[in-house]
């Protein structure tokens, strides 16, 4: 046990200015790691002293390197713990300054029929908040996991598009028309952030899902145009054959570059 300690003290610095209570609880860990370590092995009928504490710190031949890696753990999971507690206590006093500000403007403007929406919108922009961390969460993890990424990620524009919708019901009255085409809007973009999010993250169906998203944006985009008026519907509609020829211009440039990079392969093999 002893010698042990002095291997332990010798390896590792005395104190850690950056936090050295993790390098003290390191030591512990590592101290009683050993211990057990070599109870085992006396166990197994090896009862030179001397051979057994030689055998357990070569297994430890580099402890620096183990507290190094120690240290980002624990610091990662005490910034995590940390940020829980601030999203808690932030999200809580956001809360309630919502409310704060919904009540003051409500008594103090009698507007009842609109400031509804400060609370409303409020709630759904925090939820959208809520939703990013998980989407920073997710895309921090392996690529499988990235569906549920693009999922939130959806999930959030959705909710922002229906906050918009729904401050514009609040503060419009109904002559103004085709408020709802914000929600269209709101589709398009979600369609756009999972593909571009796709592509961003190199996800090898990627172009897949643009072949597929493209079309289906002509025919929003088509909707918006004509609903607008910025262009007869007989015109507009022109719009959803010229996203097939997107699609194909897509399709041609993605077979090039295939084959370009096998070329270059190629030619790396052959100088070789």
């Amino acid at each position: 046990m002893e010698s042990f300690i002095e291997y332990v003290n010798s390896a590792l610095p005395e104190k850690d200015k950056r936090n050295n209570g993790i390098l003290f609880k390191f030591k512990k860990k590592t101290l009683d790691e050993m211990t057990q370590r070599a109870i085992e092995v006396s166990a197994r009928g090896l009862n030179d002293r001397k051979v057994v504490e030689d055998l357990i710190i070569s297994e430890h031949s580099d402890l620096a390197a183990e507290y190094e890696e120690y240290y980002k753990k624990a610091t990662a999971s005490q910034r995590a713990k940390r940020a829980v507690i601030m999203n808690v206590v932030g999200s809580l006093i956001y809360l309630l300054t919502l409310v704060v500000v919904y009540l003051g403007l409500s008594f103090a403007t009698q507007a009842w029929n609109m400031t509804w929406a400060i609370i409303v919108d409020g709630i759904l922009l925090w939820v959208v908040y809520l939703l990013s961390l998980g989407i920073k969460k997710f895309t921090a993890m392996k690529r499988i996991f990235h569906i549920f990424a693009r999922i939130l990620l959806g999930g959030a524009i959705i909710i922002t598009t229906v906050a918009v919708y729904l401050l514009l019901l609040a503060v419009t009255d109904n002559t103004v028309e085709n408020r709802w085409l914000v929600l269209i809007f709101g589709l398009i973009g979600m369609i756009v952030c999972d593909g571009a999010y796709a592509s961003l993250a190199h996800h090898r169906l990627a172009i897949l899902n643009w072949l597929l998203y493209v079309p289906v944006i002509a025919t929003f985009v088509f909707i918006v145009i004509g609903a607008s008026a910025l262009m007869p519907w007989n015109v507009a509609w022109l719009i959803i054959p010229l996203s097939l020829l997107v699609d194909f211009v897509i399709c041609f440039t993605a077979i090039s570059r295939n084959k370009h990079d096998k070329m270059e392969v190629a030619d790396t093999w052959n100088e070789n």
